[in-house]
């Protein structure tokens, strides 16, 4: 018996993995910042399949947080014995989802997934479920046929989606003895529709928060305020152009290859039309290449505050909303990247390549401690979108590598 047994036997379960994804999907768990109650709900789901199959360790790792019902966020982690106790595969998935965003825009409810034509839809099938599910079931279906060849950890956190301080982060930080150099890192959280791309390496994560001050006023005396959403729309345009015309260095071992600088949130200003607004705040998204300094950046966007004050009057004010330097890339011959690349091969018949990405993981919370992670699934990138959804194949396929790696 060996591992194609334990692929006959994901293939029996296929439709059983497909219902509880869709189950557990169904539950919101939304973190406090994205107005919801937290991932308590939709964990205890996830842990009862989790500890039904028997694992012989068991840790909860739950970080307090009194702005949720449950007053913690919680995070399990699970570890399979297997024959060779040396080292362990670790497969780390997260619990949270983003919220869905405009209603019009889907199709049917987020949170009643539904199954149409091989695929399988609804908020967080793919961000992460179908990761998640990929790894319990293949866990599942290694320990029903022949058993582990080595440790296998299943790690299932939560605040992957505002910034992992209750998550992964929380947890390196009270137990920063349980993932060790030597293990198998793998973060099946992102990837491409060929399953040929293996994550080593991640640009800088810059959020900015961009505020205009100026007068409010009534809509038909302008003379006597000072509009600062005519100033924000000029400020955003301009960043747009500095921002990309100093730092357009190409990087071809990254996908994209150069620094990206997006304006994305705008926070709402004036209820009613006939007022000038006094006040607006937008948001950029910067995914800035490792070898770019975020400070440069930082005074590039400065000055062109100074010029938008200047030129309309108005205050204006550059913040860090969220700052995350890009670590040490995982070495592209780490054990990790060659077992997985072996694993990928032999289910799908494609040679994986590593490869640098536009964002940042919750693989970066490893790196940055010295422990060598590798990101892959096989994904549609519908994650964050409208009518999110996942190829069922693809969940089947994702869950025998991940099995074919615990031999």
């Amino acid at each position: 018996m060996g591992f194609p047994d334990a692929a006959r036997r994901l293939d029996e379960l296929r439709d059983e993995c497909v219902e509880f994804l869709a189950r557990i999907c169904a539950i919101p768990a939304l973190g406090p910042e994205n107005q919801g109650t937290g991932e308590m709900e939709k964990y205890l789901v996830v842990r009862d399949a989790v500890l039904a199959l028997g694992p012989d360790r068991v840790e909860e790792v739950h970080a307090p947080d009194g702005r949720v019902p449950a007053a913690v966020r919680p995070n399990l982690l699970v570890v399979f014995n297997g024959r060779d106790p040396s080292r362990t595969l670790w497969i780390l998935t997260h619990i949270d989802v983003v919220p869905p965003g405009e209603p019009k825009l889907w199709d049917h409810d987020p949170f009643q997934p539904r199954v149409e034509n091989g695929f399988l839809y609804g908020r967080g099938v793919e961000d992460n479920g179908q990761a998640l599910a990929a790894g319990i079931f293949a866990a599942r279906a290694v320990k029903e046929t022949c058993g582990f060849g080595l440790n296998v950890g299943l790690a299932l956190v939560s605040d992957e989606e505002t910034g992992s301080l209750y998550g992964l982060d929380y947890v390196l930080r009270q137990r920063p003895d349980l993932f060790k150099p030597d293990d198998l890192i793998v973060v099946p959280d992102a990837g491409n529709k060929d399953g040929d791309s293996i994550e080593v390496a991640e640009k800088h994560l810059l959020h900015i928060r961009f505020t205009v001050k100026g007068k409010q006023a009534h809509g038909s005396r302008p003379d006597l305020g000072c509009n600062t959403l005519r100033a924000a729309a000029h400020f955003i345009v301009e960043l747009d152009q500095a921002l990309n015309g100093r730092f357009n260095e190409q990087n071809p071992f990254f996908s994209p290859p150069v620094s990206t600088f997006e304006p994305t949130r705008k926070d709402a200003n004036v209820p009613n039309i006939n007022t000038i607004p006094g006040e607006d705040v937008f948001y950029f998204d910067c995914r800035v290449l490792p070898e770019t300094e975020l400070d440069l950046v930082l005074q590039e966007m400065n000055r062109v505050a100074e010029r938008i004050a200047d030129r309309f009057g108005v205050e204006t004010l550059v913040e860090e909303f969220l700052r995350s330097e890009s670590p040490n890339p995982t070495p592209s011959d780490a054990p990790v990247v060659v077992a997985l690349a072996q694993a990928i091969q032999e289910v799908y018949g494609v040679q994986a390549r590593p490869q640098g990405i536009g964002g940042q993981t919750v693989a970066t919370f490893f790196r940055k401690r010295g422990l060598p992670a590798a990101v892959w699934e096989k994904l549609l990138h519908f994650a964050h979108a409208p009518n999110e959804k996942i190829s069922i194949d693809n969940l089947v396929g994702d869950a025998k590598v991940f099995a074919r790696m615990m031999f």
